[in-house]
């Protein structure tokens, strides 16, 4: 994608390459471990799939959920590049040890030391966004890092069969993946120290309700997600739906940068919109019929709203709050998918089908999205209609630029 924005959109460029770097190497790496997260487990260090389907990810997903929240309310008294220094390089060390470990102990404090790394630096990083952008141009920004963050997965995933590499083979990749992190602190500054007024700052109390507003539907739909996940599970269609997982990665990427495109030009909550219309088709057919199509169709859809939802919650944080409250905000709102991977990983969902038939998990999923669009159409828009027509001016007069200066050339 052409960055040509950057000139005009007031994101200062070598901010903007440090802080694209710094999340393409969290979120890439993060993204293609739980891909492969049970297998590595299961195969590479001895244990059972029991272990690593429950125990193994419930480490993962709780200590990146409790440092998070930790980092959350003292982020703003640390010195941001040491935290996310720390983070990566016990990135980079745990998953080195994931090659070396053995039996469910020593698996057990490696899987803690993974979350511990992901928890530290995610609220950071995710603040640094919206610390380095304006509200006119956070969704674009957004866009291009979920693009970049899954184009690198799903290569990752392709070169991965393609070299013929054993599963022990992955950790090189995994390492790569996070050490590209590193570059960040070469490319630019992360942000700028807070003044005395920012400090003092504090926002309206409507700014918390219309988070809340946003956070619902966010909630609603991961927890229906997982609720979808399971009914996959319980029918075994693992081997089945290969293509449809690895689609999900394209369909995220490819709808991550539309959405970015769109919640610059129309709004934050119009992507939300298309994002639950989209998963809702997709639980209709794996509701109807539970086949190895429907299945790979459902995982093509919810890539859709995954990444239309993804980038919306990476700007929308920014937009409401101010510099000092920003991991506060990142922070519980990434917490919520956290959250659900973590309750997804703790419950047995290959059994589900012997506690709920399919037709009322289908129903309850049904109330999930319905309840999920109320708070949608009673939450403000951030990007507000100021900014639109501002943006809009802007866009006039450089195509005005163009026209004048093409016609001077012509004369």
């Amino acid at each position: 994608m052409n960055p040509g924005f950057l000139s005009t959109s007031k994101v200062n460029k070598s901010s903007f390459a440090a802080v694209m770097l710094l999340n393409l190497g969290t979120l890439s790496w993060f993204f293609l471990f739980i891909f492969f997260n049970e297998d590595i487990f299961v195969t590479l260090n001895g244990n059972t799939p029991v272990w690593a389907a429950f125990i193994g990810n419930s480490l993962v997903y709780g200590f990146a959920i409790f440092w998070a929240i930790a980092v959350s309310f003292i982020g703003s008294r640390i010195n941001r590049r040491k935290l996310l220094f720390t983070s990566i390089i016990l990135g980079i060390f745990s998953t080195v040890l994931l090659g070396f470990v053995e039996g469910p102990i020593s698996t057990s404090v490696v899987s803690a030391l993974m979350g511990m790394s992901l928890g530290l630096g995610l609220p950071t990083s995710m603040a640094l966004v919206a610390d380095n952008t304006v509200v006119e141009n956070r969704g674009r920004v957004s866009g291009i890092i979920i693009l970049g963050t899954f184009i690198i997965t799903f290569a990752s995933m392709a070169i991965y069969p393609m070299l013929n590499l054993d599963l022990l083979g992955i950790i090189p990749i995994l390492v790569a993946l996070r050490s590209t992190s590193l570059f960040a602190f070469a490319a630019g500054k992360f942000g700028r120290p807070l003044t005395v007024g920012e400090q003092k700052i504090r926002l309206p109390t409507t700014a918390y309700r219309e988070f809340i507003f946003y956070l619902i539907p966010w909630f609603l739909f991961t927890f229906a997600s997982s609720l979808a996940i399971s009914l996959i599970a319980a029918e075994h269609l693992a081997s089945e739906v290969y293509l449809g997982e690895r689609l999900r990665y394209v369909f995220i990427a490819v709808f991550g940068l539309a959405a970015g495109l769109i919640a610059d030009r129309f709004g934050r909550k119009l992507p939300i919109i298309f994002g639950l219309a989209t998963l809702g088709i997709g639980y209709l057919l794996l509701g109807f019929n539970i086949t190895a199509m429907s299945a790979n169709i459902y995982y093509a859809l919810s890539g859709v709203t995954w990444g239309l939802f993804f980038v919306v919650f990476l700007a929308v944080p920014g937009d409401l709050s101010t510099p000092i409250l920003r991991e506060k905000f990142y922070a519980l709102g990434y917490i919520l998918p956290l959250t659900s991977l973590f309750a997804l990983s703790t419950m047995p969902w290959e059994n589900i089908g012997d506690i709920l038939p399919p037709e009322v998990i289908a129903q309850i999923v049904g109330i999930c999205l319905f309840l999920a669009m109320y708070p949608v159409f009673r939450a403000k828009e951030t990007l507000t209609e100021s900014k639109k027509q501002e943006r809009e001016m802007r866009e006039y007069l450089e195509r005005l630029g163009k026209e004048i200066q093409e016609s001077e050339e012509n004369e």
